[in-house]
């Protein structure tokens, strides 16, 4: 009875082959990504792993209202997308974008959780810029 051994050559480089496919395949956003809720309630820009959220005044202007830096944010990358989770306010907000080269309204969303447990879930329009 013969048996086939694999040599440690060729399993290196199947190894290394997973490797590289996996990394064309993984999440990579080009630029930053403007996303928002339905009639812009809530609006913010994810810039690589800095999130800021914006508010618009009275007078039309956009400003920042809060910036969470990488510390702060927990990133869980998806094949073709990622989910990122962060406190404001006390409130747990959950970001998630199931695919970074096709935005939908009907999979991405923001889910915000108060302390007593209450969650809300907002659909997302996102764009890169």
């Amino acid at each position: 009875m013969k048996t086939k051994t694999l040599s440690l050559s060729t399993i290196l480089g199947f190894l290394g082959l997973i490797i590289m496919i996996h990394s064309f395949n993984s999440q990579a956003a080009t630029g930053d990504i403007v996303c928002n809720t339905a009639f812009g309630e809530k609006t913010f820009t994810i810039e690589n792993e800095k999130i800021s959220f914006h508010k618009e005044d009275e007078s039309g202007i956009s400003r920042s209202i809060s910036s969470i830096e990488s510390a702060s944010v927990r990133t869980h990358k998806k094949h073709k997308g990622f989910t990122k989770t962060l406190y404001i306010n006390g409130n747990k907000h959950r970001i998630s974008v199931k695919n970074v080269q096709e935005f939908s309204d009907a999979n991405d969303y923001l889910s915000i959780t108060s302390p007593k447990g209450h969650e809300m879930t907002y659909p997302l329009s996102c764009h890169s810029v």
